[in-house]
Formats: C-alpha cells, sequence, structure tokens
C-alpha cells in the first residue's frame, strides 16, 4: 500500500477509486496510508461492489477473462470517474490485470502488482 501512497503522491492524485477483492474495498487497511497522507479513496458501492467481487473469485482468480466482464468494469470505472470524481483508479487485485491487458482505462491507473514489482528491482539495485 506505501508505494502505491507514494506513487500516487508522486502523480499528485487527490482522489483514486479502488477495486479490489470485497475485503480490500470493504477493510481499511488499503485506505489508511492514503487518507494519512490527503489522499482519498473510494470504492465502488451498491451492485457495482458486488460484481466487482464476484468477478474476482468467480472469474478472475481462476484464469477467466470474459469481455462482458470487461465491459462493465470500465463502466463502472466511468460511473466512479463521474458520480464519485475519482481521478485515477487503483488496480487493488493481482488479477485484475489480466482484464485490463491491451486495453486504455479513461482515467490514469495505479496498478498495483506492476508498482510492487518496479519498486523491488529498485531495491536489488542499490
Amino acid at each position: 500500500m506505501e508505494t502505491t501512497r507514494d506513487e500516487a503522491k508522486k502523480r499528485d492524485l487527490k482522489k483514486l477509486g479502488l477495486l479490489g477483492t470485497r475485503f480490500t474495498m470493504e477493510e481499511d487497511f488499503f485506505k489508511k496510508p492514503f487518507r494519512e497522507i490527503g489522499i482519498e479513496v473510494v470504492s465502488p458501492t451498491g451492485p457495482d461492489f458486488d460484481f466487482v467481487a464476484e468477478k474476482i473469485s468467480v472469474e478472475l482468480e481462476h484464469g477467466i477473462v470474459k469481455p462482458e466482464t470487461q465491459a462493465e468494469f470500465l463502466n463502472i470505472i466511468q460511473r466512479m470517474t463521474i458520480e464519485s470524481g475519482i481521478d485515477a483508479i487503483v488496480l487493488g487485485c493481482t488479477e485484475l490485470p489480466l482484464l485490463f491487458d491491451g486495453i486504455t482505462l479513461p482515467i490514469p491507473c495505479l496498478d498495483t502488482l506492476e508498482i510492487h514489482a518496479e519498486a523491488l528491482l529498485r531495491a536489488m539495485e542499490l
């Protein structure tokens, strides 16, 4: 969370949308480090929340990537952008990049897997 938080701060982001497992989106452990430096983190609500949580556990964790699931995730990101005013989306689950491989998201993306891998590579260079 801290490396993703640092990347968000570096990019001067103020409000992030968080996609992840039910636990990641519901609990405070991910959001707290951001909040401590003044970055707000919001998750989808209502049916969108349930859709994200279900598709991660039922499809993505099993390597299943369906075009209709991808399309609905893009709709959710768009709704979050309009309704919540997010300026970037956080892919807070290691399987989410599978869903967005090869497509451009409508807003900046913080891929936690990619951010952590880059941080590890930098640490190994020291």
